[in-house]
């Protein structure tokens, strides 16, 4: 390679200039400089500008390499592009025992850049967005199991209250069968004295028929508080059943933030990567 003159290399890289885009993977534009003039520019697709052969070489990234014999790196940005979109030049001076042969210049557009960038600071602030939603919902996937432990606590409160409940009227059950077994005595006694025991017979028969009506009661209250634990029992089921849901909710929820913040750091990754790619000293 150090025995190739530098004009031979423009030679050679003008023929090849046409295929460029072909042999290169991305847009990117040729410009070739000697003795002042412009002599071949391939614009890129996206980028033309305006360049013609024959033209003298008046400024720009070629230019420079011209009066320095150095390689020129310029990144234009979009914002100070006459031509509407930002673009990286590139221009390399080439040598003949020390005289300078010419300068080829690379032109790309920085068009793929800027989408890449601006999709990653979209997706970095959707990312943001979706990770707050996350947050609160988890909070109140939360909220929710707490909630569910509170009512679990109160449905076993009101489980053991039944329980206590059963308790008196079982109490209630015993207490009507000895006043009915009471008046049944007294019914025998008022018997046994004839006429004397008439007025205390009625009053055994009316306690008789109270400690029926109390037994009667017993049972319908019996029932009805029989229905009332089975209900508070399934209550209780479906309430643990919801504290589950709500934890299991609440881990993957959890996840689904890890997850979001993760992404979150990734776009933003690829946006300082996309900014890095042609960042210049």
């Amino acid at each position: 390679m150090a025995d190739i003159k530098g004009s031979e290399i423009i030679e050679h890289f003008t023929q090849i200039a046409p295929f460029i885009n072909d042999i290169i993977p991305g847009d990117i534009g040729v410009t070739v400089a000697r003795n002042g003039k412009y002599t071949l520019y391939i614009p890129a697709d996206s980028l033309n500008l305006g360049t013609k052969p024959g033209e003298e070489v008046r400024s720009g990234g070629t230019k420079q390499a011209m009066e320095t014999g150095k390689q020129v790196v310029r990144l234009i940005p979009k914002e100070k592009s006459a031509y509407g979109v930002g673009y990286l030049v590139c221009a390399t001076p080439y040598f003949d025992d020390g005289v300078l042969a010419g300068v080829i210049t690379i032109t790309q557009s920085t068009a793929q850049f800027e989408k890449i960038n601006g999709a990653a600071t979209d997706l970095a602030a959707s990312s943001e967005e979706l990770s707050a939603s996350i947050q609160e919902l988890a909070s109140r996937a939360s909220q929710l199991s707490d909630t569910s432990k509170d009512l679990d606590s109160l449905s076993r409160e009101l489980i053991a209250n039944a329980k206590k409940t059963d308790e008196i009227v079982g109490f209630i059950k015993q207490v009507a069968g000895q006043t009915n077994l009471l008046g049944l005595n007294a019914a025998i006694e008022a018997a046994r004295v004839g006429e004397a025991g008439k007025g205390f017979g009625v009053v055994a028969e009316e306690v008789r028929k109270l400690a029926a009506a109390s037994a009667e009661s017993v049972k319908t209250i019996s029932g009805a508080l029989g229905n009332i634990a089975a209900s508070i029992t399934t209550l209780s089921q479906k309430v643990r059943e919801i504290e589950q849901n709500a934890s299991g909710q609440s881990a993957a929820v959890h996840e689904m933030a890890n997850a979001s913040q993760e992404l979150a750091s990734m776009a933003s990754n690829l946006s300082d990567a996309a900014k890095n790619l042609y960042e210049l000293d």
